[in-house]
């Protein structure tokens, strides 16, 4: 179970420390130990980075979410998604010198998955996702490659999203003889899925920058800047400050462009545009609130807005998400329980 734990602080790391893969709490890793039949996931809420031997992972059963899975009859009226969230719950394996958290809302899909999975929310992979060309651009740059992908359309997170992978992933593989270790997520994020650590990490990489090279998108966004004022943070990111100078910025902006879940759940509905936590002054974003909340509403806000302005420099057409999706983001207890964790 040691190595089981470095790999998975090797890969969050490997995640976590790029803002332009991760923002805030989102996106989560996994490893499976098939001798001692567990998974440790990221904890719900937590950051990749936050990651270390005793902090932010939790050890689940996972077989036992597995087989709910392969099994789930659908043909008795229930609520699935209640069920599903029990069943994650009650999976949770106590390790010695780590708390017991909560799962990653997501550990549904991670349970179906090979042993290595690094899910992100990256600012590349979510041109591609958040533009209704994106499907057609990925078959066309990544035809040919040594890996399967597939692009799902946008499904609510948790038990449905688990399922629509699941089903995605056997008929790919009965139709092409090869199994996807990319899966794009339309309006979400990426998940490259291996059985080799080393190969999980490369492929998210190759992925990325062979996005980064079609459209050309070579400015440096592995880190935000804030400048300490006082009791405020002000930004000092280039793709904030630009775009807030070139355009402004808006709540009524935000809630018009619902790109993804991790904009409606730390940007939208944590950090409002009040004179308590975020106002826009001499064409900057300024954060009247603790460093790392700041830390994390400046890295989705500068996620955010360079999607939509790669997504239209590309001359493609933007993807939102519906009112209905919009509404169970906003309304999902997972999602309000990921909010709370500070």
């Amino acid at each position: 179970m040691k190595q089981t734990i470095q790999d998975l602080i090797e890969i969050s790391q490997y995640a976590g420390n790029r803002a332009d893969y991760t923002q805030g709490g989102g996106g989560n890793t996994s490893v499976k130990n098939d001798k001692a039949g567990l998974m440790l996931i990221k904890a719900s809420g937590y950051r990749l980075k936050d990651i270390t031997a005793n902090n932010a992972f939790v050890a689940v059963d996972k077989k036992k979410i597995s087989d709910y899975y392969a099994s789930v009859d659908l043909s008795v009226k229930k609520d699935y998604e209640k069920e599903s969230a029990e069943i994650s719950k009650s999976s949770i394996v106590e390790l010695d010198g780590v708390p017991t958290l909560r799962p990653s809302v997501e550990v549904g899909f991670h349970a179906i998955l090979k042993k290595y999975v690094i899910h992100t929310h990256s600012v590349y992979a979510n041109v591609l996702t958040c533009s209704m060309e994106g499907e057609k651009i990925a078959e066309k740059i990544f035809g040919g490659k040594d890996f399967g992908f597939i692009f799902l359309p946008y499904i609510n997170p948790g038990f449905e999203l688990t399922l629509a992978m699941k089903k995605a992933i056997e008929n790919y593989v009965d139709k092409n003889g090869l199994y996807p270790e990319v899966i794009f997520m339309k309006n979400h994020g990426l998940v490259i899925n291996c059985d080799d650590i080393e190969r999980v990490k490369k492929l998210n990489k190759d992925v990325n920058e062979t996005i980064r090279k079609h459209f050309g998108l070579y400015s440096d966004f592995t880190a935000v800047k804030l400048k300490a004022s006082g009791a405020e943070f002000i930004s000092e990111t280039p793709i904030v400050c630009d775009f807030i100078k070139a355009n402004g910025l808006t709540k009524a902006f935000l809630d018009e462009y619902p790109l993804y879940p991790d904009q409606l759940v730390y940007l939208n509905n944590i950090l409002q545009f009040s004179p308590e936590k975020l106002t826009v002054k001499n064409g900057t974003a300024v954060y009247n609130t603790d460093e790392k909340q700041a830390t994390t509403l400046e890295e989705t806000l500068a996620a955010y807005l360079f999607v939509i302005t790669a997504v239209k420099n590309a001359g493609l057409t933007i993807s939102k998400m519906n009112e209905k999706e919009v509404y169970f983001i906003n309304h999902w207890e997972a999602e309000k329980y990921r909010r709370s964790v500070k």
